[in-house]
């Protein structure tokens, strides 16, 4: 399989788990110019999927955000705090 190959592999694997484990990027670029390994690691950023060196520094919740983030954040309100409530007239 060539590099290109993996690193498309990897891609696809880290965007449905949300991240990849940096030995194994660096097994992927290693051989590749330092400028490209840089736009490798951009791009994957890009894609919001995380670089991590053990699966415990994983954040799911690292790029939460828009009605996924409400939502998450009203499972965490007890109810009290307005900035978690829907206006009573929005849900109507």
């Amino acid at each position: 399989m060539s590099s290109s190959d993996q690193i498309k592999d990897l891609i696809r694997t880290g965007k449905k788990v949300g991240y990849i484990l940096e030995s194994d990027l660096k097994k992927c670029i290693s051989d590749l110019p330092i400028p490209d390994q840089e736009y490798i690691r951009h791009t994957i950023e890009g894609f919001k999927i995380q670089l991590i060196t053990t699966k415990k520094d994983y954040d799911e919740l690292k790029y939460l955000s828009g009605p996924d983030a409400i939502e998450f954040l009203q499972n965490l309100s007890n109810g009290t705090y307005n900035a978690f409530n829907k206006d009573e007239e929005e849900s109507k």
